[in-house]
């Protein structure tokens, strides 16, 4: 009992007993990484000599790290030149890595003579590569006693950029170190580069995912092309996004870039963009939009020979003048063109003019500042113009073609919508107009004793040009029947039928003569347009009156009648028609039909044509069945058949 109570009293002291603090001691503490900026040895020219560890490098020039060569006494100089500078490592010390920061353009590096790593294709066959990013090489170790590394970094500067960046590392920021903490250290910097190009991610995704879309839109709207035209702009808008990116975050090459961006992306861009606004805002083709073509297709020339034969000297800032003054007409023309149209009440240029004048400023304010600093006016103003650094850099070109883009698309909707709801009202009229017509043409034949009729219309639309009417004369018990065909197709085509039926009835309620009728359709055609058409008359007897206006002949017993030739219905006023009489003996059977049969077309261009049905006659085939095989060879267009047969008469 007495040990536990002094345990218990033991362990009280030690629980109230003050913590003492733990000592963090700064130099053990410390990650392991070194800063390398500070003075290397720099000498031009190219020798593989000097990557040597024993090589005598104390005659050459001392330059600092973190500023380019330009600034330090060898301005405008390209080509090859060499950096050298000594790592004393610790002894006990593995795993060690070098970090270096952007260096102009190719460059390889060695340590101790030993190749490491590098970016780009070096000399004697140098192809330039974009550089933007830091990299991260591990340098190879041995034991680990103390010792020191001699590290050489040969680099090739390419004379693209001889007038604006300067050769070698341009920034401070090289590090030497364990690598684990290297390692780290490159990843934060890269999920901060990537960081720095949100802005450029989200409108590049939003370009190709609008290009898509307005592609969609066109598949549905094929006859209107500027779906089209504004998908395809997006299109080549995103992929300079997207080599924008390239060339920030990868090591590619520079011909690459310059193909994608200024090649092909600018002229392109700009050309899809003049064929949007032209066919948006239904634009004649004035010179100012001539010479904006003119313009464009000159700078794709230009990029195209200089990129097969000037490549290694191009620079990528001349090739951004060129191509910029290339789209100034072209900008020029759109401005001129939305004013105008806003003026005139056109409701899409109205809500354009907004956007594209914002886009258009910022265009032009960051192109300002790019040529000046190319032509050496000044050194002030950045190639990006920034607003906001926060949440990430968002530039003031990005803003003004984002706001462009939602602006456009939004047009497009609402002109889809609006387009739309005008299809749907025209399919309504559409369909009261085939109602009136199917009203007019009938579906059910009267009853016409001693004869049996069969009929068969198929339009080649929604609404025919085709007509024919069987009328029964309730007086003499004769029958009228008129056969035609209007020249044309479509909702035109279908209301002048409709016409035509509504005379023939009319007439029909004074006159049974096809001749007269004929006459009276002819002078209620006069300036309407033109119609074939065969008016036949048949008595209770047998004996019938055909009246022919430039209608195919009918068919008698599967062959054609002989009745002459006339002019249709509406071209002159005033003629005689051709007239054949003839006699139905019982059991004949007597074809009439309209064009559509003979001119069906199959899909290598042969015509049905009129041996097909005079074989297919001769077969004893009826209405419905030629005007089948007709339609299943390739209809073009309307289809009316009609058949009379004499029965005999009852006993």
């Amino acid at each position: 009992m007495k040990k536990s109570l002094l345990l218990l009293w033991v362990l009280a002291l030690l629980v109230c007993a003050p913590a003492r603090p733990q000592t963090f001691d700064l130099k053990t503490g410390r990650e392991p990484v070194a800063s390398l900026d500070g003075l290397w040895r720099f000498h031009t020219g190219d020798n593989p000599l000097w990557a040597g560890s024993s090589f005598d490098d104390s005659q050459w020039s001392l330059l600092r790290s973190d500023e380019s060569w330009d600034a330090q006494g060898y301005k405008g100089y390209t080509g090859s030149a060499w950096y050298r500078f000594r790592v004393s490592v610790p002894a006990g010390m593995n795993g060690l890595s070098i970090y270096l920061p952007v260096i102009f353009t190719n460059y390889e590096i060695y340590a101790n003579g030993l190749r490491i790593g590098g970016i780009g294709k070096m000399p004697p066959d140098p192809i330039p590569y974009s550089n933007y990013a830091s990299q991260i090489y591990a340098l190879p170790l041995a034991g680990g006693s103390a010792r020191q590394i001699e590290i050489a970094i040969r680099i090739w500067h390419w004379p693209g950029w001889a007038d604006y960046e300067g050769g070698g590392p341009g920034n401070g920021g090289s590090m030497i170190g364990d690598s684990d903490d290297i390692q780290r250290i490159y990843a934060e910097y890269r999920a901060a580069r990537s960081w720095s190009y949100s802005s450029t991610v989200i409108l590049s995704l939003l370009q190709s995912l609008g290009a898509i879309a307005v592609f969609l839109l066109f598949l549905l709207r094929r006859s209107e092309r500027e779906y089209l035209w504004f998908s395809l702009f997006l299109a080549f808008s995103a992929a300079q996004g997207w080599a924008i990116l390239s060339e920030g975050l990868q090591v590619s090459p520079m011909l690459l870039i310059n193909t994608l961006m200024y090649t092909f992306g600018f002229p392109c861009a700009g050309l899809a963009q003049l064929a949007f606004y032209r066919q948006l805002l239904q634009a004649r083709r004035s010179p100012l939009y001539f010479a904006s073509l003119a313009c464009l297709f000159g700078a794709l020339a230009y990029g195209l020979l200089v990129m097969l034969f000037a490549a290694l000297a191009a620079s990528p800032f001349r090739f951004f003048l060129v191509f910029s003054l290339s789209l100034l007409p072209g900008y020029i023309w759109i401005l001129s063109l939305l004013f105008s149209r806003a003026r005139q009440n056109f409701v899409d240029a109205r809500l354009l003019l907004a956007p594209v004048l914002l886009q258009f400023s910022a265009v032009l304010i960051q192109w300002s500042a790019i040529i000046t600093f190319v032509l050496g006016w000044q050194r002030r103003l950045q190639f990006h113009i920034t607003l906001s650094d926060r949440p990430f850099p968002i530039e003031l070109v990005q803003v003004g073609n984002l706001l462009f883009l939602l602006g456009v698309l939004a047009i497009l909707i609402l002109r889809f919508t609006r387009t739309r709801g005008q299809e749907e009202r025209f399919a309504a009229e559409v369909q009261s107009a085939r109602n009136v017509q199917q009203y007019l043409i009938p579906e059910h034949l009267p009853d016409t004793p001693g004869l049996a009729i069969e009929s068969v219309y198929r339009p080649s639309r929604e609404v025919g040009g085709d007509f024919f009417q069987v009328l029964l004369h309730t007086t003499d018990g004769s029958a009228l029947i008129v056969v035609g065909d209007v020249a044309g197709k479509g909702m035109q085509a279908g209301m002048l039928a409709t016409l035509i039926v509504g005379a023939i009835r009319t007439a029909a309620t004074f006159t049974c003569d096809p001749a007269q009728i004929l006459s009276l359709l002819n002078e209620r055609m006069q300036g309407r347009g033109l119609a074939t058409c065969l008016a036949l008359r048949i008595e209770k007897d047998g004996s019938a009156l055909l009246t022919n206006a430039g209608h195919l002949p009918p068919y008698l017993n599967g062959k054609e009648l002989p009745i002459e030739g006339a002019l249709p219905l509406g071209a002159i006023s005033g003629i005689d028609f051709s007239v054949l009489r003839f006699k139905l003996a019982e059991g004949d059977s007597l074809m009439l039909m309209t064009d559509g049969v003979a001119e069906a077309q199959d899909a290598a261009g042969q015509l049905f044509g009129f041996d097909r049905i005079a074989e297919l006659l001769r077969k004893g085939v009826a209405a419905a069945a030629l005007a089948t095989a007709a339609q299943e060879f390739g209809q073009e267009d309307d289809i009316t058949v009609l058949t009379v047969v004499r029965m005999a008469e009852a006993v």
